[in-house]
């Protein structure tokens, strides 16, 4: 029980970073194509059940295939580094405004960053089962807070693309995560994967659709950097600047986690891949979280869908 609790976390650690906790994703993959997006939304349910279980129970022995070859390898990097700094760019705008607050902040995450990258899952194990229960429940809170019931949008885009987009939000929360996934899972039993497939899916689904649900009933929210942020007031906008805060932490972890592994197949030492993992991204952070969402997110999602359908196509004995 213990085992697959810490594992769920992890999971949805990886997933609930900025872009998935501001309600931004949401908004850029499916609220803007209207009604039709609570169908999308459901059908992301199996295709998170499906990937999470093939992690779950393939993903160590497909992960030494894909990771043998250096091109695949480079590709999981560059994914990673788009992710960190979007984290990192979600973090600078929900920090507090004061320069000497934020900057003390910054380095203590820095500081953590490196420790989780000298020590692997284990910190993650620790980190994510102390602040995802708190985060699931102040991300519910805020979301029922704003909640006023399931509305059409009045505006809607191509369905195929949105079909598409769906497709593409998947892989992109998994392609680079199924490295911490396969991990963490390693311990589990068959029934036990299955039960954290289908525990983790359907938690991540449901904050999912009932976030499209306020989005749809406030499309002027759409086009916010971060639209539930934007949303909220009074204690539901303390608890989502909470929200986001840990999720942009969590998922930060796990991706230096996965960019140190990545570098280290490279030769790279641990100084060396330090710069690269945290520094580099914290510098491309200066983009602007919208711009990291709206832009690199989709170019990075096409690219973990080819790996992942490399995985998916090796054989059970790789």
């Amino acid at each position: 029980m213990k085992k697959s609790f810490s594992t769920t976390m992890i999971i949805i650690g990886t997933v609930i970073g900025s872009g998935f906790a501001s309600g931004k994703e949401v908004a850029v993959f499916f609220s803007r194509f209207g009604t039709i997006s609570y169908f999308f939304i459901f059908l992301s349910f199996f295709l998170f059940f499906g990937i999470i279980y093939f992690f779950l129970s393939r993903g160590s022995h497909a992960l030494e295939k894909l990771t043998s070859s250096k091109f695949f390898s480079a590709l999981c990097l560059l994914v990673s580094l788009i992710f960190t700094s979007s984290m990192f760019a979600g973090t600078f705008e929900i920090l507090p405004q004061q320069n000497s607050a934020k900057t003390l902040l910054m380095a203590l995450l820095v500081v953590i960053c490196i420790i989780v990258a000298k020590r692997g899952i284990k910190s993650l194990a620790f980190l994510n089962n102390l602040l995802i229960p708190a985060t699931i429940t102040s991300m519910a809170v805020v979301l029922l807070s704003n909640f006023e019931g399931a509305k059409a949008a009045s505006f809607h885009q191509n369905g195929f693309a949105g079909l598409l987009f769906a497709l593409l939000y998947s892989v992109l929360n998994f392609s680079i995560s199924g490295v911490v996934i396969a991990q963490s899972g390693e311990k589990l039993t068959k029934k036990q994967k299955a039960g954290v497939s289908f525990v983790s899916s359907f938690l991540l689904s449901s904050f999912l659709m009932l976030t499209n649900c306020v989005l749809l009933s406030n499309p002027e929210m759409i086009g916010q950097d971060m639209p539930l942020v934007a949303l909220s007031s009074g204690v539901a906008a303390a608890l989502i600047k909470f929200v986001v805060f840990s999720g942009c932490i969590t998922t930060l972890f796990s991706l230096v986690w996965t960019s140190r592994l990545a570098l280290k197949r490279f030769g790279v030492n641990f100084v060396m891949s330090i710069a690269i993992s945290i520094f580099l991204p914290l510098g491309l952070s200066m983009l602007g979280f919208g711009s990291i969402v709206s832009f690199l997110y989709p170019f990075a999602s096409i690219v973990g869908a080819g790996m992942l359908l490399f995985l998916f196509a090796l054989p059970k004995k790789c």
